[in-house]
């Protein structure tokens, strides 16, 4: 069965867009996803259209609609998280990295361990060479040694790679010293 778009669904996309225009513009004020053309939302459609330089109507023709899409898409393409980077074999279970794995999910994880070495109570010197060596089991071994929900194994399985990359995430999370 084909589902045909009703008012209310047109309004509900109205208020998507400007809501999510509202998150970037403090002129812009939020207006509720309900599917309902309220005062609320007539508000912010007016808001929109006087910061977009549009006649301030409070009602959406095809001028307002073509123009509130596009400042719609260009703040979500201006406003979207970096794309994921998986480095990890994504391979079945129990499957990890261990000595003579080579490449650059191995160079990523020499970085990570030099990175978070200051961390470590052993210190073995290690190069993102993209081979695992036995600088690189060293340095695994230290990392799990820190991490009690870890087994020391000296290789990267899934848990231990996900903590490596967390601790190694939390070192940026932080905001700037002013």
């Amino acid at each position: 069965m084909q589902h045909h778009p009703t008012e209310a669904d047109a309004v509900r996309n109205l208020q998507t867009y400007l809501r999510q225009l509202s998150y970037h513009d403090p002129d812009i004020s939020p207006p509720p996803v309900n599917g309902i053309f309220d005062t609320t939302t007539r508000q912010s459609l007016s808001q929109f259209q006087k910061s977009s330089g549009l006649a301030v109507s409070g009602t959406a023709n095809r001028k307002t609609w073509e123009t509130l899409y596009a400042a719609y898409c260009r703040s979500l393409a201006e406003n979207a998280l970096p794309a994921k980077l998986s480095l990890f074999p994504p391979t079945p279970k129990n499957d990890c990295l261990t000595l003579g794995a080579r490449g650059f999910c191995v160079s990523a994880l020499q970085m990570m361990l030099g990175e978070l070495q200051r961390f470590l109570s052993e210190k073995t010197p290690i190069e993102p060479t993209g081979v695992y060596d036995e600088a690189t089991e060293a340095n695994v071994r230290a990392f799990q040694i820190c991490c009690p929900d870890l087994i020391e194994t000296g290789t990267v399985d899934l848990a231990t790679w996900n903590a490596i990359v967390m601790r190694h995430n939390a070192l940026f999370d932080r905001p700037p010293e002013e």
